[in-house]
């Protein structure tokens, strides 16, 4: 069973702390999103945690190892906002091979792992073509291959798919669910309707844990998102609304729960 264990975390570009006494684990295959607005120190976190920022105060551990340990880092797999920043091939089979091959798999490992993730993807019809060449949500879906093919235990979904519109946002984050399972993964996001999809949120402000609780819990606290400069879901805005003229539906946290809550008021 995979594990992230961030221990008193702190982090400075300068002056003052970015990151501060962080800490929070995650000991099961977990989706849990880190939410926070710029600034908050959610990038910074998701640097830390690969190893592309020293970490110099604090500990953070994957599957008990320190991440300042190499074969920890090897275990994380990231998904960025931009795809094409990402691609290191010309053909998409070679540039999924990338990861398992650098990590030291075998040729035929390399070549099952390959065709399994662009299976799972459903992108096997298009590796001999150039990634570039893909349309966005397909783009989306190579990165999600690529980290697929090497089997980590801890998956970053970094501002992910915030450039795809919200039906294909949807869908590749509903592939992404599926098709890391057995993995934790965590999505570093600012928009509150991106964490819909985690069982757990971890809300960040000025670089500290504010919140840590189910995703349905945090998302519905108004209050509390507006507090940390967070934008609340929209069904949860209007039932705001609605309860400050003294009419209360509920909790709603999606549109399909908003329409079904407002047809019960006649």
């Amino acid at each position: 069973m995979p594990s992230l264990n961030i221990e008193n975390v702190s982090f400075s570009y300068g002056e003052g702390d970015v990151l501060s006494s962080l800490s929070f684990s995650v000991s099961r295959e977990e989706r849990v999103a880190v939410l926070g607005s710029n600034g908050s120190g959610k990038s910074t976190l998701m640097k830390l945690i690969k190893g592309l920022l020293p970490l110099k105060r604090g500990e953070i551990l994957i599957n008990g190892t320190s991440i300042r340990e190499k074969s920890a880092r090897r275990d994380i797999g990231i998904v960025f906002q931009n795809p094409d920043s990402q691609f290191v091939s010309p053909v998409l089979e070679e540039d999924i091979a990338f990861g398992p091959v650098n990590y030291g798999m075998g040729r035929r490992e390399t070549e099952r792992a390959v065709r399994e993730s662009l299976e799972c993807t459903g992108l096997w019809e298009r590796r001999s073509e150039a990634p570039l060449q893909l349309s966005g949500g397909e783009k989306e879906r190579a990165q999600l291959a690529g980290v697929l093919a090497f089997r980590p235990s801890v998956v970053i979904l970094d501002e992910a798919f915030s450039m795809l519109d919200a039906k294909g946002r949807g869908e590749v984050e509903s592939l992404a669910l599926s098709a890391f399972s057995s993995s934790i993964v965590l999505f570093i996001t600012h928009s509150a309707e991106d964490a819909l999809f985690a069982d757990r949120v971890i809300l960040l402000s000025g670089g500290r844990v504010v919140a840590d609780d189910e995703a349905r819990t945090v998302l519905s606290d108004t209050k509390l998102l507006e507090s940390a400069s967070v934008r609340p879901p929209f069904p949860a805005r209007i039932r705001s609304r609605l309860l400050k003229r003294g009419i209360n539906i509920g909790p709603v946290l999606t549109e399909d729960e908003l329409v079904e809550a407002v047809c019960r008021l006649r």
